[in-house]
Parts: C-alpha cells; sequence; structure tokens
C-alpha cells in the first residue's frame, strides 16, 4: 500500500474514530472520571457542568470529525501527479479538525458559567 493511501485510510479511521468516542459524551453516558472526556478545569466544577461541557464538546468533535472524514474520501479522487501535496493538506486537516473544536469548548465554557 502506498503513502498516499495510508493516509487516506488513516484520515477516514481516525474520523470515525473521533466520531464514535464522541457519541457518548453527547448522550451524557460518560460520568465525571480521570480519563475519558472533555477534562478542562471548568469540566470538573460540578457534575451538571461536566455533562453540560461534554455533551457540547462531543458534538462538536463528532461535527468537525467529518471534515477528517471527507479529506479522506476526496484523497480517492486526486490525481496520481497531486499526490505529493495531499499529505500536508491532509496534516492541516487532522490540526483543524481538533483544534477548531477544542478552541470552541473552551470558549463556550467561559460564556456559560457553572450555576
Amino acid at each position: 500500500m502506498d503513502s498516499t493511501k495510508l493516509i487516506i485510510l488513516g484520515d477516514i479511521l481516525g474520523g470515525l474514530f473521533i466520531f464514535g468516542f464522541s457519541l457518548p459524551l453527547v448522550f451524557r453516558k460518560v460520568p465525571m472520571n480521570e480519563l475519558y472526556g472533555i477534562r478542562i478545569r471548568a469540566a470538573f466544577e460540578s457534575e451538571q457542568r461536566w455533562y453540560d461541557i461534554n455533551a457540547y464538546g462531543g458534538r462538536q468533535f463528532a461535527a468537525w470529525s467529518w471534515l477528517l472524514i471527507g479529506a479522506g474520501v476526496i484523497g480517492f479522487f486526486i490525481p496520481p501527479g497531486a499526490a505529493h501535496a495531499y499529505a500536508p493538506v491532509s496534516a492541516a486537516t487532522v490540526a483543524v479538525a481538533t483544534m477548531v473544536p477544542t478552541i470552541l469548548v473552551f470558549r463556550w465554557s467561559r460564556r456559560r458559567p457553572s450555576q
């Protein structure tokens, strides 16, 4: 398998992985813990805050994971001569698909103080 196909596979599987791990957060199935979830200081203020932040974060990560999946699917249609440009575009997509929801969660948690 050539490197472009590995990157495509990584994008698709990575996006599916993020989407799958986001769903329990969206549906508020993950109790407060030290290993899994949106683990920012504000989330540990109360149980209600944990579930609110994790549900919002889960929705954001689930939505942005589709960008990664889409980048992988688009990779199948890249002409062979342009394959060398796919790796940096894919890396940028991974950065955007993980950093944007992270920033959105921090901003959302600051605008929604604990009750």
